[in-house]
């Protein structure tokens, strides 16, 4: 048999579909720019992962990017499938390729794996926070524990009263129902993580939420050409998606500012000795861009199974750093509660899992 290899190739997407949403008048977003670029396809395509009895569809695109429709089969860990369409009801990593008839020649695709998944939550950490503020050292040292014992976590960083902060800070604030002043952490945005005076912020608080089932997954990847960020995020759901909102902001680590810290005399902080201020201390996941409403943009009614897709573009300013950038994705539902989160440094592509 004479075996013709394709290549599998995105030229900026590998989501089944793209949507453009539209940026909130309450900010301003002139710096956005929605162009939607079309994929271009060569060889066998597929949605990489997959919920479970969630449909998966192939194709084969010659290298014209045209569809393969004739006198072609799918073979799903070896055994063909009828049509084009595949789904499992169980969890695992599954194997395909297709055969088609070329000119009279029988062609074979490479062979590709993807996955069906039961979908679990990355929880979110917000600190709010600032480098006046003497306390607010206890959050950063208690995420940082969290990281070193799960993967299954988000972060945003909100700064305000120092050169950090962003015009809508207060309006997430407001939005949120979060009081003035520092240190505040929320756990999935609405979740009061830290009590007491000082107040206290026990890693178990969070960990307890990290890496359970979710019915809800989320995609996201991102491409940069000339300072211009492209991002493709995608949602599907087990179950039927009414009254939830995206929200995609852009944190930044690596910056480096004077930060007070009341801890220096306490033998138990980490940051114990290291002065006050701690000089050129690291701020990290500092919010610095929403892509969408910063509460929030609505996502239509959706079935069961069915992805959602949005593509957002941002120019990034020159004083951001890519290289230490991270997208910050997250599902709300209509009290603001977050229903699951994904992250992803920039030119990363994370797949439903």
């Amino acid at each position: 048999m004479n075996k013709r290899v394709f290549l599998l190739r995105f030229a900026l997407i590998g989501f089944v579909g793209l949507g453009i949403n539209a940026c909130s008048e309450k900010e301003d977003f002139s710096n956005f720019q929605n162009n939607t670029v079309e994929p271009i396809n060569i060889g066998l395509v597929y949605r990489e992962s997959s919920l479970r009895n969630q449909e998966i569809a192939f194709a084969v695109y010659d290298d014209q990017s045209n569809e393969i429709v004739d006198n072609i089969t799918f073979y799903v860990d070896g055994s063909p499938i009828s049509g084009r369409v595949f789904s499992s009801d169980v969890e695992g990593t599954f194997s395909v390729y297709a055969e088609y008839e070329d000119q009279g020649v029988l062609s074979t695709t490479d062979t590709g794996n993807f996955t069906v998944v039961i979908p679990t939550k990355n929880v979110l950490v917000e600190d709010y926070t600032g480098t006046w503020c003497g306390y607010c050292p206890a959050v950063s040292a208690a995420v940082d524990a969290v990281q070193g014992l799960t993967e299954s976590i988000s972060i945003v960083a909100l700064h305000n009263g120092d050169d950090l902060s962003l015009a809508i800070e207060p309006q997430i604030r407001e939005g949120l129902g979060i009081p003035s002043g520092s240190p505040r952490a929320r756990i999935d945005r609405t979740i009061v993580w830290g009590l007491g005076t000082p107040p206290e912020f026990p890693t178990e608080d969070v960990l307890s939420l990290a890496g359970i089932e979710s019915a809800l997954a989320i995609g996201l990847e991102s491409s940069v050409s000339d300072r211009s960020l492209s991002v493709a995020v995608s949602v599907a759901s087990e179950q039927a998606m009414s009254d939830l909102k995206l929200v995609v902001y852009l944190t930044e680590d690596g910056l480096l500012r004077d930060q007070t810290n009341y801890y220096d005399n306490d033998e138990t902080s980490p940051y114990f000795g290291q002065g006050n201020p701690m000089i050129d201390f690291e701020q990290k996941h500092v919010l610095r861009a929403a892509l969408t409403d910063a509460i929030g943009d609505p996502i239509p009614a959706t079935n069961a199974l069915t992805d959602y897709t949005a593509q957002l573009n941002y120019n990034i300013p020159a004083d951001f750093d890519i290289d230490q950038l991270e997208l910050v994705v997250m599902v709300v539902d209509q009290n603001n509660l977050a229903i699951n989160t994904q992250h992803a440094s920039i030119g990363e592509k994370v797949s439903y899992r």
